[in-house]
């Protein structure tokens, strides 16, 4: 997805079980995206910074509602424009409906799923 030349896209994905979202995580790593993982509010903040921020932030099926709010919110106290592809928590009052993909109707395990959050990424300007 991205040329020798140019930094790799880079993912925050939050969830609650890995186990279900393998199969995308690997999928997205295959294309040269670089995948972290957060399971809380902490560890999400945590590895933002650590990283430097991240081009998007995807939330798996499982993540309540509550917790993705509150990280969302926190996240984008750094960086407003966040985009966000969501599985499962409808996250599209936080922010603006062209960064925001509501991927509900996929699981996020199914090569449907992962095509659909490839073709959002694909589609954001880099920032």
């Amino acid at each position: 997805m991205s040329s020798p030349s140019e930094r790799p896209i880079g993912v925050l994905a939050l969830l609650d079980d890995p186990a279900p979202v393998q199969p995308l995580l690997l999928e997205l790593r295959s294309h040269g995206i670089c995948v972290d993982v957060a399971h809380d509010l902490v560890s999400a903040r945590a590895t933002f910074f650590g990283a430097g921020g991240h081009d998007c932030l995807v939330v798996a099926h499982d993540v309540r509602q509550a917790l993705a709010e509150r990280v969302l919110e926190s996240l984008r106290t750094v960086d407003p424009e966040l985009p966000t592809a969501t599985f499962g928590p409808d996250l599209r009052r936080r922010g603006s409906p062209t960064r925001t993909a509501m991927l509900a109707s996929f699981h996020p395990g199914s090569r449907a799923g992962a095509g659909a959050l490839l073709r959002f990424l694909r589609a954001l300007s880099r920032r």
